[in-house]
């Protein structure tokens, strides 16, 4: 009886013991769960990568690897290049390892000269830069862009005076207005070798060259293409007003533009060369600038509250204007004396712009419309505020090409609201 009962109490504590001897094994086995078999992959760190979107054929482009070695040794450097239509990759450069560490980015580096290759525009090109070690185990990094054309494009639409009418013969002093054609058809980013237009390089700058009758050829003008913002390879027109050079009457006048673009096809840190691309205009001959009539005098007389019938002056037959009379002759007018100012205002669309005593002196017709049509439009007023003798204005009549130029050379206040105001005036 007691025999069966030690038997029965056994049995059942062996399934107990048993489990504790498998969780004994267990964890003896995972002191050594696993070990390292096989040789390990090297290993890049950063790398200073192309980043333009394009390039030219021909240009070079360098780049920088840094990368480290694991198990075994670094043996080569591999580049290779894949052009679009083609579907492999092709060995372009093998540079077989020096140890070159850098304390500063902390592992081996080295700087790739790569020259990009021949293809259709807008192809992509995929660069692929392998690291190899003894073992045979490897790492690629790569970066990809498209096919550009390195030149520009340039033509010229037709040229306009905007200082003077059209068909009016052009002086001195006159700025004419090129419209320039750069990159026409072109754009400055593709999604795909089928994307319209012609992928091109981004525009740098434009050069205006200009030859003065027999003068030598010299430049006139740089510009930034665009003035301001990012640069572009895109079709543009850019106006180029120019002034015709003085002392340029009678003679030919040429002007010549130049379009350029940076083509690195020199090793950096040296500069990259210009392509460029250049067009000239027609040539002007200035004509001889028409001289004004003598100054002739003018006076306003302000009396009353309102005025009165001598206030205001029709500039277009030397006339005064009654009070009753219509606006639209009062090219200038007193139309206030109150708190010790005067104003004068022209109640008609004849429009001031603000000039000075040099070019009163030395005004002619071309001159004066040339100040007034370069000024901005904010400068363009109706109403002249506190005005004192010596102060000079330029006025045009009445919108059309009509233009006159007068100085104040007196102002005579007799009473608190009465005031007399001289004016010199010289127009055609």
């Amino acid at each position: 009886m007691i025999l069966t009962t030690f038997i029965r109490a056994t049995a059942r504590l062996l399934p107990a013991l048993g489990g504790l001897l498998l969780l004994s094994s267990c964890d003896k086995e995972l002191d050594t769960y696993y070990t390292e078999t096989g040789a390990q992959y090297p290993t890049f760190t950063a790398n200073a990568l192309g980043t333009a979107s394009k390039y030219a054929t021909g240009e070079i482009v360098q780049f920088e690897l840094r990368f480290a070695q694991q198990t075994d040794p670094i043996r080569e450097i591999r580049i290779l290049q894949k052009i679009e239509p083609a579907r492999d990759s092709v060995l372009v450069q093998t540079i077989a390892y020096k140890p070159a560490f850098s304390r500063i980015r902390q592992s081996d580096t080295l700087v790739v000269n790569y020259t990009v290759p021949a293809g259709a525009n807008k192809a992509n090109v995929r660069v692929d830069a392998v690291v190899v070690s003894t073992n045979g185990q490897t790492k690629t990094r790569n970066f990809s862009f498209r096919l550009a054309e390195p030149d520009p494009t340039i033509r010229l639409n037709a040229a306009t005076n905007v200082t003077a009418p059209a068909g009016a013969t052009p002086v001195p002093g006159d700025v004419v207005r090129f419209p320039v054609v750069l990159n026409e058809g072109s754009i400055t980013s593709a999604s795909a070798i089928t994307s319209a237009g012609i992928l091109r390089k981004d525009l740098d700058s434009l050069i205006t060259y200009v030859k003065v009758g027999t003068a030598a050829e010299r430049r006139f003008a740089r510009q930034r293409v665009p003035v301001a913002g990012t640069q572009s390879g895109a079709a543009t027109t850019v106006n180029v007003d120019l002034t015709l050079p003085a002392g340029s009457s009678g003679q030919p006048v040429v002007f010549r533009f130049e379009a350029k673009t940076r083509y690195q096809d020199r090793i950096p840190p040296l500069a990259p060369s210009i392509r460029m691309a250049t067009v000239t205009a027609p040539a002007i001959t200035p004509g001889t600038p028409t001289a004004l009539a003598t100054a002739r005098a003018v006076t306003l007389t302000y009396t009353g509250p309102t005025g009165g019938d001598l206030a205001a002056f029709d500039l277009t037959t030397f006339t005064t204007v009654p009070a009753a009379g219509p606006a639209t002759s009062k090219d200038v007018a007193i139309t206030s004396t109150a708190t010790n100012t005067v104003r004068l205002q022209t109640l008609n669309t004849s429009r001031f712009v603000a000039s000075t005593a040099a070019a009163y002196n030395a005004a002619t017709l071309n001159s004066i419309r040339q100040s007034y049509l370069t000024a901005a439009s904010s400068a363009q007023l109706t109403t002249l505020d506190n005005v004192a003798v010596g102060s000079v204005y330029i006025i045009r009549l009445r919108g059309l090409d009509q233009y006159a130029i007068f100085t104040v050379t007196g102002l005579n206040r007799t009473s608190a609201t009465d005031v007399v105001v001289t004016l010199a005036v010289k127009a055609l």
